[in-house]
């Protein structure tokens, strides 16, 4: 399908707008953000020389953000942007244009994954927040959390062992709390100052938070803070070796008594690594991502990235007063 270009909104959607009274917050995010690099990044989405215009690109990007800031299905993404003004300024949709179908929306989510694009696009938005000072680097935030997987839970099988869903064939189990949970869990890396997501996957729940520290931190901040079950000699010699300072909560693993030291050092560093734990809050609340929308793997990281580029475009509407 060929792409249409970003439209030119004409004298009326030029008037509608402009009115002070729409989403004055999605026309701050519009301005702070430069998206040609976005658009170009999404280019190498197929689009054949013949048949009927497809949307912009960028239009159906900054829909899915849309969705993720107001908990929209694709049916009511397609409904809210054709009844919304403040919407279709946004997305630069004119007003003589009908909204994408529901169906275009999950198309270009497996085009986004088909591709491998959808990492580039957070890369590209926390490159920008950086060139504006938000991304500071002294610390980095780390920790995970479980989500859900969208099926319900299997059954245990005959012998006792974890059942294993035909539905979600990627989504394991995890133990938290004494309780048993199917589904996926989301680390994340997070700028200490701003509050800023700098890294998010997904992995099967089963996967132990340890193992991802090397995935989330990314080398050019001067300390990593994280809860006890990352203090792991490999990790002590992964921050070594990027000579970054060691903010993880002290693990005696239960072998002897803590000292009165290592209980005040992990109170201190508990105060700084929670906002990490407000995030997560935010997210599971406010963006509705305490159980997966999605099933498989590829699709659920495709949803956490698109969730925390739109966490980290409110925050950035908060901080750039």
């Amino acid at each position: 399908m060929v792409h249409q270009s970003s439209e030119e909104l004409g004298f009326a959607d030029a008037f509608f707008c402009n009115n002070p009274n729409l989403n004055q917050r999605l026309s701050k995010i519009d301005s702070l953000i430069d998206w040609t690099p976005f658009k170009d990044k999404m280019n190498a989405i197929y689009s054949s020389s013949t048949g009927r215009p497809s949307y912009p690109l960028l239009t159906l990007f900054k829909s899915l953000l849309l969705q993720a800031w107001y908990g929209l299905s694709d049916y009511a993404l397609e409904e809210a942007i054709d009844d919304r003004l403040s919407f279709r300024s946004f997305v630069r949709l004119s007003n003589s244009k009908k909204a994408p179908d529901h169906t275009v929306f999950s198309r270009f989510r497996k085009q986004l994954i088909t591709h491998n694009i959808y990492e580039g696009l957070f890369e590209e938005l926390n490159r920008q927040l950086e060139n504006l000072g938000l991304i500071i680097k002294k610390g980095t935030l780390v920790d995970a959390t479980v989500i859900e997987a969208a099926p319900k839970k299997p059954n245990q099988n005959s012998d006792g062992s974890a059942g294993k869903s035909s539905v979600d064939v990627d989504a394991d189990w995890t133990r938290k709390g004494g309780k048993y949970i199917f589904g996926y869990k989301a680390h994340v890396g997070v700028d200490q100052d701003s509050e800023l997501i700098r890294s998010a996957i997904i992995t099967p729940a089963r996967v132990c938070d340890s193992k991802m520290l090397a995935a989330v931190i990314k080398g050019d901040e001067k300390w990593v803070y994280a809860d006890k079950i990352y203090d792991t000699g490999q990790n002590d010699e992964l921050l070594k070796k990027h000579e970054i300072e060691n903010g993880i909560m002290i693990n005696n693993g239960g072998r002897r008594k803590t000292s009165e030291m290592e209980r005040n050092c992990n109170r201190f560093l508990a105060g700084i690594r929670y906002p990490v734990e407000r995030i997560f809050g935010t997210l599971k609340r406010s963006y509705r991502h305490a159980r997966a929308r999605y099933v498989g793997l590829c699709k659920n990281d495709l949803h956490l990235k698109i969730l925390s580029m739109a966490y980290n475009l409110r925050k950035m509407e908060k901080l750039c007063v």
